[in-house]
């Protein structure tokens, strides 16, 4: 009983995968994929966007809304 049970799931993980390498080939690719950038490695142009973005975030109000909004 305990041989059959160990078959019947392999035979389940089987189909599973073998069906789901089927459906993945059918999807569409990706038409752009963005890697992460390490933080270390911003050149200093990078840093001023970001510090751009931060402080007029913070000049319009963003952060005090997103708080109010998690926090109600």
């Amino acid at each position: 009983m305990k041989l059959f049970s160990s078959a019947l799931s392999a035979a389940a993980i089987g189909i599973a995968l073998l069906s789901g390498a089927q459906a993945q080939q059918n999807q569409p690719a990706c038409s752009s994929v963005y890697t992460r950038k390490e933080i270390l490695s911003l050149t200093s142009y990078e840093w001023s966007v970001i510090k751009a973005v931060l402080s007029a975030m913070q000049r319009d109000g963003w952060f005090r809304w997103f708080s109010y909004v998690h926090n109600t």
